[in-house]
């Protein structure tokens, strides 16, 4: 009897244990495998230009990697990043003229990079963004970057749109519970609406751009012990 008492007081006494604890007495997982999957629609216009431009996009982005502990912190590896969907089309419309250029015209596409995973006080932050590229494809005189989503730990530093202001729905802070991660696999689903308008001087003209996307984050992390 009373070694039944001891063993349950010691399953009591670890199932209560904090994670820092449960990692320094080796309960924890030995590294996390990571997977981000991004999804984004997005459009832009180009209006009072000599031609009005349209375009709109679509990419799938899955990102995969492991993290391991480092004494309070985490290191972050990267294993690969690949772009699963691409489609684009852009129109270019003039009273006496129309060109459409598709997917296989864009020389650009987005580029996605995850920067780091940031620990703050309970939570583990995500840090990553997709890099833009400027719009009309078409030709143009008239062309602005094109933002693309970003994450609220990216600053898009090359960028001079801030980006995390612009979120009409939703919430682009990406983070989880640091405890979730040490009591089993993790998934968690993230979307947000964003929206940019602005105004180009150009000369005796006004011309409009804007710019707006849906995003939908999908993080899924296994511990391996």
């Amino acid at each position: 009897m009373l070694k039944k008492t001891v063993l349950i007081f010691l399953f009591l006494t670890l199932s209560t244990l904090s994670p820092s604890l449960l990692a320094a007495k080796d309960f924890s997982p030995h590294w996390w495998e990571i997977k981000l999957v991004l999804t984004t629609d997005g459009e832009y216009t180009l209006e009072g230009a000599e031609k009005n431009y349209s375009g709109d996009y679509s990419f799938t982005i899955l990102w995969t990697g492991t993290m391991e502990r480092d004494d309070s912190d985490y290191l972050l590896y990267r294993i690969n990043s690949e772009t699963l969907r691409w489609e684009a089309q852009e129109k270019a419309i003039a009273p006496d003229f129309f060109m459409l250029l598709q997917t296989l015209d864009f020389v650009d596409k987005p580029f996605f990079c995850l920067n780091y995973i940031l620990r703050k006080e309970e939570n583990l932050h995500f840090d990553f963004a997709c890099q833009g590229f400027f719009v009309p494809k078409n030709e143009s005189l008239d062309k602005f970057f094109l933002n693309l989503p970003s994450s609220a730990e990216n600053s898009q530093r090359l960028s001079e749109v801030d980006y995390d202001s612009l979120v009409l729905k939703g919430s682009n802070h990406i983070f989880l519970e640091e405890k979730e991660i040490y009591l089993g696999p993790v998934e968690k689903n993230f979307s947000w609406t964003w929206r940019h308008k602005q105004w180009l001087l150009k000369e005796n003209r006004t011309v409009s751009a804007s710019n707006s996307h849906k995003v939908k984050v999908k993080i899924s992390i296994m511990p391996h012990y």
